[in-house]
C-alpha cells in the first residue's frame, strides 16, 4: 500500500512512511495509512490528552471557557488541515500528483505542543533555568523526545514515522549546539529554539539518514543571534504550514479569549480588525464587525459574532498563502526541503500586530504575570526537591533515576517528570511539598 501511495502522491517518498521499529501491531489488518495510524497513536497519547490541563496563554483558574493547550493544539489542527485543503486544490506546485497529505499535516500540528510543560513558556524558562547544567529544556526538543522515547515504547515512544518528525521539525538544530557555549547568564534566561536533545541525538540522525549531504546542510543551516545563540533558517515544507496555522490560531484565538475575559475592549476589537475589510469584500464580514459596535453587553450573541469575525480573518489569511520554491529539484531533490509555505508582507504584519495586542494586554497583564511568576517558582522548587531526593519521584521515575549514572541523566529524568505535569498536578504536588494539602494522597 505505501508504494501505491508514493506514486500517486510523490511529495512522500518511501522512506518518509518508515518507522524506527517495527509496529506492535503491523499484524492487524488496517486500512489506514502510516499518516493516519500516526494520528491515532498521537490522538490516544496519555501526553496529548495532559494537554487539556496545562495552560496556553492564560492560567486554567481564570476560567473555564478559553483556550487550553489541548484546544489550541486542535485549532492549529483545523487550520493546518484547511491550508492543506486549499493548496492542493487551488496551488499548481501541490497538483499533478503533488499532493500534500492532510493526515499528516493534522497528525503533526496536534502533536507540535507535546513537550510544553505546565505554566506555559513560564514553565518552560523554569525548567531550561534548573537544566542548564545538564543540557538545557526547551518545548521543541521535549515534544520530539515524547515522541521518540517516553511514550509508549521505552525506546520508540510512539513510534512515529519518519515524515511525522521531519513535520514537527521546526528547528532542525540540537539544542547543545543552539547554545553554542553561551555562559552569560544575562543572555540566556530563555532557551534557544531546538528540535532534540544531544541525548536523542541518534533518533534525530536517523530522521535525516535520507538525505543527501547538500539536502542535510541545507536544512540545518544557522545564523547567530546577538545572544551568542544559533537559529536555524529553514524548516520542511509541512511544518512551515503547522507555523502558519500556529501564528494564525494564537493570534486570532488567542485575541478572542481577551475579549470574552475582559482584557480587550469590543471597541478596540473594531478598531483592531478594520484592516480586514480591504483583503476580505464578503458582505459576512462587513455585516459581523458592523454588528460587533453593537454587542458590548449582549455576551451571548457577541461570541456568536466573535466566531463569525474570526472564521472570515481566519479564511483571508488561508487563501492568500503562498508557496515559494527556495531551490531546484536539481540542487535540493527533496520538495519537503525546496519549497516552503509563508503569508504574504503585508498580511503578516497585520498577524504580528494581533500577537502584540495578545503580549500587551494579556500575557504582560498584573493577572497573568502573578499566575506566571508563581508557576516558575513552583518549578524551580519542585525541580531542587526531586534532584536532592529522588525519593519524591513517581515509581517508575525512580526506577529510571537508578538506572542511569550521570548527573545529567538524572537531572533528565527529573526534567521529563515535572515537564509531563499538568497545572493542576504540579500545584498539588507543591502544596504536599511546600504548603498547605488537606491530603497526601490526593489526586
Amino acid at each position: 500500500m505505501i508504494l501505491e501511495r508514493n506514486e500517486y502522491n510523490t511529495c512522500y517518498q518511501t522512506s518518509d512512511y518508515e518507522r524506527r521499529g517495527p509496529s506492535s501491531m503491523s499484524s492487524i489488518p488496517d486500512a489506514r495509512d502510516p499518516f493516519e495510524k500516526d494520528y491515532g497513536r498521537i490522538v490516544h497519547s496519555a501526553a496529548f490528552r495532559r494537554l487539556q490541563a496545562k495552560t496556553q496563554v492564560i492560567g486554567l483558574d481564570v476560567g473555564d471557557i478559553h483556550r487550553t493547550r489541548l484546544t489550541h493544539s486542535m485549532e492549529v489542527a483545523q487550520i493546518a488541515r484547511g491550508i492543506v485543503i486549499h493548496l492542493n486544490e487551488n496551488n499548481a506546485v501541490f497538483q499533478e500528483k503533488k499532493s500534500l497529505d492532510a493526515s499528516l499535516v493534522e497528525a503533526a500540528a496536534l502533536a507540535h505542543d507535546l513537550g510544553h510543560p505546565p505554566f506555559g513558556h513560564h514553565g518552560e524558562y523554569a525548567l531550561h533555568e534548573c537544566m542548564k547544567p545538564y543540557g538545557g529544556f526547551e518545548g521543541n526538543a521535549q515534544t520530539f523526545r515524547i515522541l521518540t522515547r517516553l511514550e509508549g515504547d521505552k525506546k520508540l515512544g510512539l513510534n512515529p514515522t519518519r515524515g511525522l518528525l521531519m513535520s514537527i521539525l521546526k528547528y532542525p538544530i540540537l539544542l547543545n549546539k543552539a547554545m553554542a557555549d553561551v555562559t552569560d547568564p544575562a543572555l540566556t534566561q530563555h532557551p534557544p529554539k531546538a528540535s532534540a536533545y544531544q541525548s536523542d541525538q541518534e533518533a534525530f540522525d536517523w530522521m535525516l539518514a535520507p538525505f543527501t549531504t547538500e539536502e542535510r546542510a541545507f536544512l540545518t543551516r544557522t545564523k547567530e543571534l546577538p545572544n551568542g545563540y544559533l537559529k536555524t533558517v529553514h524548516k520542511p515544507l509541512e511544518c512551515s504550514i503547522i507555523e502558519l496555522a500556529d501564528d494564525i490560531a494564537y493570534a486570532t484565538h488567542d485575541l478572542e479569549d481577551a475579549i470574552n475575559l475582559g482584557f480587550l475592549r469590543v471597541e478596540e476589537l473594531v478598531d483592531l480588525v478594520q484592516v480586514f475589510l480591504k483583503y476580505n469584500k464578503e458582505p459576512v464580514l462587513q455585516q459581523a464587525i458592523s454588528d460587533l459596535k453593537q454587542l458590548e453587553s449582549d455576551r451571548d450573541s457577541l461570541k456568536y459574532q466573535l466566531n463569525r469575525v474570526f472564521g472570515a480573518i481566519i479564511s483571508t489569511f488561508i487563501q492568500n498563502l503562498e508557496v515559494h520554491q527556495l531551490f531546484s529539484a536539481d540542487q535540493v531533490p527533496s520538495m519537503r526541503i525546496s519549497h516552503i509555505v509563508s503569508m504574504p508582507e503585508d498580511l503578516q504584519a497585520i498577524l504580528e500586530s494581533f500577537s502584540q495586542v495578545v503580549m500587551d494586554r494579556v500575557i504582560h497583564s498584573q493577572k497573568v504575570q502573578m499566575v506566571a511568576f508563581k508557576g516558575q517558582r513552583m518549578i524551580h522548587q519542585l525541580f531542587e526537591a526531586m534532584m536532592n531526593n529522588h525519593l519524591l519521584l513517581s515509581e517508575n521515575d525512580r526506577i529510571l533515576y537508578q538506572q542511569v549514572s550521570s548527573d545529567s541523566d538524572r537531572a533528565r529524568v527529573v526534567c521529563d517528570y515535572i515537564a509531563g505535569m499538568t497545572d493542576s498536578f504540579a500545584t498539588k504536588m507543591h502544596a504536599r511539598l511546600f504548603g498547605h494539602s488537606r491530603s497526601f494522597f490526593d489526586h
